[in-house]
């Protein structure tokens, strides 16, 4: 993947054009061409100026046992087996950099050549290294990561100077049965070896790599999903529900602890006429469906639960914002009237509306409203007001 020698005056050229774009927008410049600047990159930079200062000198990094331990239990680790050879030859032959990243940014898994080993070392591009963009600003793992497509970034489009000395080819690892971003192949090396068909090769061995993804297991013995279209799962198996069942699942595993058939009934029901007798006929029902698994007095879920509104909440809390929009498929049960769901409902709304206003990326917010088949208002909300405010 070395660059022909005829190119070199054009690659070198290519370098001064964005070094002076990139020092002009770190100077806050008028006199900034944005047109010498993809859009794409443009937009990083801009992101990553809210969140970081130019003088970072590496990437920061987690301890290298951890990063290795979370490699050998990733589904990407069995998945990345059979192309391991591959790479490691394509990375020597190549003088090339190559990292698996996880959805997080984090490396897990990395192999050097001679020509990049201590330049990689030097920056934490090794196991445990963190490459999101708010860890180290524009990077192909970053970029990859929020626009979920193949990238190149080339010297100093990078956002930090440490590695301008750089170009970088970035390719998502889709799960071809759920189409989830389960990580990052990146190949690196000097700006001056840059070819067009290191973004070729690194698409091809990703694409490689999902497909020997294994199938999506489930989540907990009982998955229960409910942001947008609700969808429940049973060891494995899709679970044909009327919505008062999904209703009272998902406030079985919002209440851990258990419920009162009273609570219950307050919690479903509200003020509406409905008797108790008919709260304890769904119960029944529900508990032949999931093999015994809901217990009584109070009645409380047996089994191991998964559920997308918890996860969204968490992770929201946790200000995971990326993990939050991955699950994010429309508001909670919109069409729920049950009181405490609608509470939920609310809280949950409540501060997605915070994340979304923070986002500043057009691309994620349409993959979230194509994904969702109802309750998007707040995406549409925050699309309308980028597009408002010339953000497309």
């Amino acid at each position: 993947m070395r660059q022909a020698h005829a190119a070199g005056g054009t690659l070198s050229q290519r370098r001064v054009t964005i070094e002076t774009q990139w020092s002009r927008f770190m100077a806050g410049s008028p006199f900034m061409k944005a047109d010498n600047v993809r859009d794409d990159i443009m937009s990083s930079w801009q992101r990553s100026a809210q969140y970081l200062k130019p003088q970072r000198p590496h990437a920061p990094a987690d301890d290298e046992y951890t990063a290795t331990k979370l490699w050998q239990e990733s589904q990407l680790c069995q998945a990345a087996r059979r192309e391991q050879d591959a790479m490691m030859q394509l990375a020597k032959e190549g003088e090339l950099v190559a990292a698996i990243a996880d959805p997080s940014g984090r490396l897990l898994w990395t192999f050097a050549s001679s020509h990049m080993q201590r330049r990689a070392e030097a920056v934490n591009f090794t196991a445990g290294g963190h490459w999101d963009e708010r860890s180290v600003g524009t990077n192909a793992i970053g970029l990859t990561l929020k626009l979920r497509r193949s990238v190149t970034v080339f010297s100093s489009e990078h956002y930090l100077p440490f590695v301008h000395d750089w170009v970088c080819y970035g390719a998502p690892i889709i799960h071809p049965q759920t189409g989830e971003c389960v990580g990052v192949l990146d190949m690196s090396t000097t700006w001056n070896r840059h070819t067009p068909l290191g973004q070729a090769a690194v698409t091809e061995l990703a694409r490689s790599i999902a497909a020997g993804l294994p199938h999506n297991l489930p989540r907990a013995e009982l998955e229960i999903h409910a942001m947008g279209h609700p969808r429940v799962s049973f060891r494995g198996k899709p679970l044909n529900l009327p919505m008062r069942q999904v209703e009272i699942l998902c406030l079985l595993a919002l209440n851990p602890q258990g419920l009162s058939l009273d609570g219950f009934h307050a919690a479903l029901y509200g003020d509406a006429p409905v008797s108790t007798a008919t709260l304890k006929s769904e119960l029944s029902h529900l508990r032949r469906v999931l093999d015994g698994q809901i217990g009584s007095r109070p009645y409380r879920l047996l089994a191991p639960v998964w559920a997308d509104f918890i996860q969204v909440w968490q992770t929201l809390r946790q200000q995971r914002t990326n993990e939050a929009f991955s699950l994010y498929r429309g508001s909670f049960l919109p069409q729920s009237e049950s009181p405490e769901l609608e509470e939920w409902r609310h809280c949950i709304d409540a501060v997605m509306g915070k994340a979304l206003e923070s986002c500043q990326n057009p691309a994620l917010l349409m993959e979230k409203l194509c994904h969702s088949t109802s309750g998007s208002e707040l995406v549409r909300e925050r699309l309308a007001e980028l597009a408002s405010n010339g953000g497309f």
